[in-house]
Formats: C-alpha cells, structure tokens, sequence
C-alpha cells in the first residue's frame, strides 16, 4: 500500500511537472510570434524586446515576451508618476531585472518567501503546488547587483511590509499565483497607489484563485479589471 501510494503522488508530481512544461512553451511561443509580428519594426522596441530574450537566456523567467513585454512599458510610462515600485512574487529575478531596466532613479522593494509558494487553497489552480517556484535570495541579490535602490523582503507578505507602510507607489507586479496571497497585496497596495499608478498581475486569466482576489477586491470600485495577453491582469488607479 505504501508504495502504491508513493506512485500515486509521483504521477501527481509528474503531470504537474509536464502540464508546466508545456504551458511556458506553449506561452512562449505564442506570445514571441506575436510581439516580433506587431512591434518588431523599430528600434526602440527592438531594443525592449532583445532585452527581454537575453534575460530569458540568464536566468528563467516565467514570463511569456508579451507579458514581459507589458510591464517594462508599464514602468516605463509611470516613470513620470510619484511613487516607488514593487513586486510581490521574484522568483529567480528575471522579472526584477526588467523593471530594473526600466525604471530609473525610483526604488525598487522585492518581496519574496524565496521558499516557494507557502500555501495552496481549495480555489487555487491545480498546477501549484506548496514550495513550488522556491529561489535563492542571494543569487537573486547577485543578479540584480548592478542596479541602486533595490531592497529585498524575505518572508510571507504582508507580515514584511512594515519599511514601506508609509510609502505611495506608481507601479507594483504581483506574481503570487494564489487567492489568499493575491488578495493581502491588493488590500496592502491599492490604498497606497498614485493617481494612475498601475498593478499588473500574473496568471489572473489562468488561475482561479488570482482571478477570484482580484474581481471580488474591485467589485465595488470603479477601476476595471482590464485582462491583458498572455495570462495577466492591469488596473489603473482612477483616484
């Protein structure tokens, strides 16, 4: 029995490993047909999107290039907003870097358990799963180690939220895959967002739980929940 048991969990983890594997190729090359098709024509997207493929190349970034793609023009375009930036979700930092590029003098605050996804709830989608996406704070501290003003929050978010409880933000990227976590960020972020500041989301189309935190948190308020390509999410602060 206990070995069957123990092949029953291994298929588990076998399916969910080739379901992610196909997902990201399959993300991947969707989205890079259609980014090099439409904006591949000028310099300076040209430039955005070499940028993107050789932080492919460095590290892995479970972004597809039209996703990431999205939140370099994001931070780009709300460099003239006050505010500071963060991100909730940094894996191995790809995602980091780009923002980076993109963002100027303005501080960055990455926030991370850096031991993967803590907790898996019953809305969750099935193809996460608990210590999944874990990553090394340090290599991540080594990737980045070029760029000023990048502070780094290792635990469970928002209990690592106190340095930046008084602060107001023009652009925040959560890539934290469940609902309950979702929707902590969105509670903590958008009272403190600029007027026109924006909060891009990850897998808000592919997972039921990002979906969840985000239509019942703005239910009642006036920004819409705009979907994006690939499998993200924007809101615009109207006020």
């Amino acid at each position: 029995m206990e070995t069957e048991g123990s092949e029953k969990i291994l298929s588990v983890k076998l399916r969910i490993f080739i379901y992610n594997i196909l997902s990201k190729i399959a993300k991947y090359t969707i989205s890079r047909q259609r980014i090099v098709v439409i904006h591949y024509n000028d310099q300076y997207r040209r430039k955005i999107i070499d940028l993107i493929n050789g932080i492919k190349m460095k590290t892995e970034m479970v972004l597809g290039i039209n996703e990431a793609y999205s939140i370099y023009m994001a931070v780009e375009k709300t460099k003239k907003i006050l505010g500071e930036i963060a991100e909730v979700g940094v894996y191995k930092g790809g995602s980091a870097k780009l923002i980076c590029e993109a963002k100027g003098e303005k501080p960055l605050h990455l926030f991370d358990t850096f031991e993967g996804i803590p907790k898996i709830g019953s809305i969750d989608s099935s193809s996460f799963y608990t210590g999944q996406y874990a990553s090394s704070l340090e290599d991540v501290k080594d990737f980045l180690k070029n760029y000023d003003k990048v502070y780094f929050y290792k635990g469970m978010f928002p209990a690592t939220s106190d340095p930046i409880k008084n602060k107001d933000f023009s652009f925040v990227h959560l890539d934290v895959d469940t609902y309950e976590s979702t929707l902590n960020c969105l509670k903590f972020f958008y009272p403190r967002m600029m007027k026109g500041g924006i909060i891009i989301s990850h897998d808000y189309i592919n997972s039921d739980g990002v979906r969840k935190a985000f239509d019942e948190f703005f239910e009642d308020k006036i920004e819409p929940v705009i979907e994006l390509s690939g499998s993200q999410c924007l809101i615009a602060k109207t006020a």
